[in-house]
């Protein structure tokens, strides 16, 4: 069994959940990345193997990213219904490495601000920026 990881943009709702659970989080502006920005982060990793399934706008978009060293180190990104290079996604992650999902939403959160990591375990969200 794997776990699953939600992402979400630091926005209100966020932050007065993060407030409540005591979680502190950066005061910056933050977002859902773009389809061009995932697309970009994703195509820009060094030491992967990445195959994208992508099936166009309004359709399922997966990239499976697989350490070239050691294949226990993966991440499997998907997005449900890919709505535009221009427009932000909902995505999330299919099981895979907290260390390699994390890696990836601190590229992404360069460009879209905090990403608030959210593991189907009902263990703490972790909120990722360029500062963690």
């Amino acid at each position: 069994m794997g776990v699953n990881w939600a992402v979400q943009p630091l926005d209100d709702e966020m932050k007065s959940y993060l407030d409540e659970t005591g979680i502190d989080y950066p005061n910056n502006p933050s977002r859902l990345p773009t389809g061009r920005e995932i697309k970009e982060v994703v195509a820009a990793l060094s030491g992967f193997n990445v195959e994208i399934s992508d099936n166009g706008v309004g359709d399922f978009w997966q990239a499976q990213i697989v350490s070239k060293r050691d294949p226990e180190e993966y991440a499997l990104l998907n997005i449900e219904k890919y709505s535009g290079d221009d427009q932000e996604q909902e995505l999330w992650f299919e099981k895979g490495s907290e260390d390699v999902i994390i890696s990836i939403l601190k590229k992404l959160s360069k460009m879209s601000g905090p990403l608030v990591l959210i593991p189907d375990t009902g263990d703490e969200p972790t909120v990722i920026s360029t500062a963690t």
